[in-house]
C-alpha cells in the first residue's frame, strides 16, 4: 500500500503538502494540487479519514500483537501490559496474530494511519522485517519477550541463553548426563538462544552434546506431547528432558506417563516459564521463572514514555530469572 511519503516523492513535494491536498486543498496552487492528485492516482494512494480525524489528537490506544493468546505465558505478559496501561490511562487493542506476518503488517498500518498511537510486539518478528525501511518509520514500537537487543527501538525480555544454561547446570548437578531436549520451533530466536545455553552448560561440564536427542515442537502442550513421544520412543536411555517451555513440559509429562515411565524415578523433566499449571503437574514441575507480568509492565512503561514525547535513548531491558526447584527432577548422583 502506497504511503504518503511515496506520493510526496512522486510529486516532488513534502508529505505535509500531500496531507494538505486532501485536508485543505484550497491552500495549494492549482499546479501543486494537480501534481499531488496525479501522483496519488498513479500510486493508488488512499488517504485515511481516521488520519485526518486524529491529526491533532491522540487515540490513547496501544496495539499489542500476540502470536498466540491461548498460550498462558503470553496471556500473563498481556496482563502486565494491561496493568501498565491502566496506570498510564491508555487503552489496549490486542491482536492474536497467529505469528502471521501479513496480520502483523496490518498492525503496523494501524499505527501509520493513526488508529493506534503505538505498537507492542510480543512476537519475534522485528520491525525491520515488518517494515524494511524502519529507519524512516516514525512509529512508537516496543518489542517484548524474544527480541534482538541490537534493534533501533526499545526491547524488554530475559537472557534466554544464560537462563537455559542455569537449568542445564542444575540437571547436570543432579547427576544427569543423558539429557534430551524438547526445543521450540527451530527457526525461532528464543529456541536458538536457549539451545546455546544448554550447549554452554554441557561443554562447561566436559560433556559432549548429542544433536540426535533434540526434538523441535510448537510451544504448546500438544507439541510437547508429540515431540516427547517421538524422542522417548527412540531414546529410552535418557534420564532427563530439558523442555523449553512449561507447556511443552506438561505435554512431555503426559507422553512419559503414557509410555509407562515412572516420574521422576525413571525420567526427570524440567520446564521453562513458571506458569501456574506447573505446580499442579504430577510431579510438580521444576522450571525457570521468567517474570511475565513484569515484562509486560516494563514494555508498557517504555511505550508510555515514547508516547509522552520523552527524549529517551533506545533501551534494551534484561530482567532477571530464577530457578524454581520442585520434584520433577530427581537427584541421581548416587546411582
Amino acid at each position: 500500500m502506497a504511503q504518503i511519503r511515496d506520493v510526496a516523492q512522486r510529486a516532488g513535494v513534502s508529505p505535509a503538502t500531500v496531507s494538505r491536498a486532501f485536508s485543505d486543498p484550497a491552500k495549494l496552487s492549482k499546479d501543486t494540487l494537480a501534481r499531488v492528485l496525479a501522483a496519488a492516482t498513479d500510486l493508488k494512494y488512499k488517504p485515511s479519514s481516521l488520519a485526518q480525524l486524529f491529526r491533532e489528537k491522540r487515540t490513547n490506544t496501544v496495539l499489542v500483537m500476540v502470536p498466540d493468546i491461548a498460550n498462558v505465558f503470553f496471556a500473563r505478559v498481556v496482563s502486565g501490559i494491561e496493568r501498565g496501561a491502566v496506570e498510564s490511562k491508555l487503552n489496549l487493542v490486542v491482536s492474536d496474530t497467529g505469528d502471521d506476518m501479513d496480520i502483523e503488517r496490518v498492525g503496523i498500518e494501524m499505527v501509520q494511519t493513526y488508529r493506534a498511537d503505538g505498537l507492542i510486539q510480543l512476537g519475534e518478528r522485528p520491525l525491520n522485517e515488518l517494515l524494511p525501511n524502519e529507519e524512516h518509520a516514525q512509529i512508537p514500537f516496543v518489542q517484548a519477550i524474544s527480541a534482538d537487543p541490537r534493534g533501533a527501538y526499545p526491547t524488554v525480555g530475559i537472557d534466554d541463553r544464560s537462563s537455559s544454561a542455569m537449568m542445564a547446570r542444575h540437571l547436570i548437578a543432579q547427576g544427569h548426563r543423558r539429557i534430551g531436549v524438547i526445543a521450540g520451533l527451530q527457526n525461532r530466536l528464543v529456541t536458538q538462544e536457549r539451545l546455546k545455553g544448554i550447549k554452554d552448560a554441557i561443554a562447561d561440564a566436559g560433556l559432549d552434546f548429542d544433536d540426535t536427542i533434540v526434538e523441535y515442537a510448537p510451544y504448546s502442550m500438544g507439541g510437547g506431547e508429540q515431540a516427547a513421544q517421538r524422542l522417548l520412543s527412540r531414546a529410552r536411555h535418557l534420564t532427563a528432558l530439558f523442555c523449553m517451555s512449561d507447556e511443552i513440559a506438561i505435554g512431555a509429562i503426559r507422553a512419559a506417563h503414557d509410555l509407562g515411565y515412572d516420574l521422576p524415578g525413571d525420567l526427570s523433566i524440567s520446564g521453562f516459564d513458571n506458569i501456574e499449571f506447573g505446580k499442579y503437574c504430577t510431579p510438580p514441575l521444576t522450571t525457570v521463572m521468567q517474570p511475565a507480568e513484569k515484562i509486560g509492565e516494563v514494555a508498557m512503561a517504555l511505550m508510555s514514555d515514547m508516547l509522552t514525547g520523552q527524549d529517551m535513548p533506545v533501551v534494551h531491558e534484561m530482567l532477571p530469572t530464577e530457578l524454581v526447584i520442585r520434584s520433577s527432577v530427581q537427584n541421581i548422583c548416587g546411582e
